[in-house]
């Protein structure tokens, strides 16, 4: 069950019922209160959440260098969505703030190339891992990472190498990235 907003009701809904919680592709530090609504749901529903099934949305784009992830992601299909439908999309609902880093950033300062830099997961192997694990520290941990996919009919092959070097060369290098269980879980199996 995917949310969106603070103190997110859909969230809440996922951790009550048992559901999959997913937070969609925002900024890090919004989408760290998202956890907060679930555990609230789970307390409601006497569960007890657990980050490994939590799932985050990115926009992820791997290249051989930081300069190539670039180019493909920011000047191909992932900066045309961004510029083109979601931007303005959340610009019309007043959610940009969905997207900042911090609440004092102008709506006019959240671009695609500010979006790249702050909330996608674009560069080579090493610094896709690197921003990979900056993320998981920032949002407390999770479970499952699903990657946001793109429409590449002009470049097929730069997409398919992308999801080949997430797989083989980025997914290895975080493997160590695995939450606690919940307390109760660990009192329970004792």
């Amino acid at each position: 069950m995917a949310g969106l907003s603070k103190n997110s009701d859909t969230l809440k809904m996922a951790g009550e019922h048992g559901f999959l919680p997913m937070s969609l592709n925002l900024n890090p530090g919004y989408v760290r209160s998202h956890w907060d609504s679930v555990e609230a749901g789970a307390r409601k529903g006497g569960r007890t959440a657990n980050r490994n099934d939590w799932r985050l949305v990115r926009e992820i784009f791997v290249a051989d260098t930081d300069e190539e992830a670039w180019r493909l992601s920011v000047g191909g299909m992932m900066g045309r969505m961004m510029g083109e439908y979601f931007l303005p999309l959340l610009s019309d609902f007043g959610f940009k703030e969905y997207l900042k880093h911090h609440p004092d950033v102008p709506d006019s300062d959240v671009t695609v190339d500010y979006c790249a830099k702050r909330n996608w997961l674009v560069g080579s192997p090493a610094t896709v891992a690197e921003k990979l694990e900056q993320i998981y520290e920032d949002v407390g941990g999770f479970g499952q990472l699903c990657v946001f996919g793109f429409d590449y009919l002009e470049n097929p092959g730069a997409w398919r190498n992308s999801l080949r070097l997430i797989q083989e060369e980025v997914m290895p290098r975080v493997k160590h990235l695995v939450p606690q269980p919940p307390v109760a879980t660990l009192a329970a199996a004792q």
